[in-house]
């Protein structure tokens, strides 16, 4: 145990130590992802994080939680076809379906999370296309 923390420890200062600088003088305007790599680096972080704390059911809930956000902001409508985005909803809201069902009853609960996800973030998907925008 006494290892264990100490080489926490030590990676937490290493990473501490990576940090970005701050200065005002070199700000950049633009992030350094792309534009569709960020939605993909939103899901993926999202899956890591889901799967640190819950497994592989926390896994989909994470992955499903923040492609449902990363395909619904205002970004993802300026890079991503309509086409493109109502996939994605759909298939983000089948994962978090999924990991939902698969936590609560196992297989079958699985299978009929990832059916009733998916069919609401189709149905959220379609319902916000049907709104009028706000400039």
């Amino acid at each position: 145990m006494r290892k264990f923390s100490v080489s926490l420890l030590c990676l937490l200062f290493l990473v501490a130590s990576l940090s970005f600088d701050a200065s005002a003088q070199t700000r950049r305007k633009h992030s350094r992802f792309g534009r569709k790599s960020r939605t993909a680096a939103m899901i993926v972080g999202g899956a890591a994080v889901g799967g640190l704390i819950g497994g592989k059911k926390g896994a989909a809930i994470g992955a499903g939680g923040a492609g449902t956000y990363a395909f619904n902001r205002r970004a993802a409508r300026r890079h991503f076809s309509p086409r493109t985005r109502t996939i994605g909803a759909t298939a983000s809201g089948a994962s978090l379906g999924a990991g939902v069902g698969g936590a609560v009853g196992h297989g079958r609960g699985a299978a009929a999370g990832a059916l009733l996800g998916g069919t609401g973030g189709y149905l959220y998907r379609r319902h916000k296309r049907s709104l009028p925008r706000r400039y």
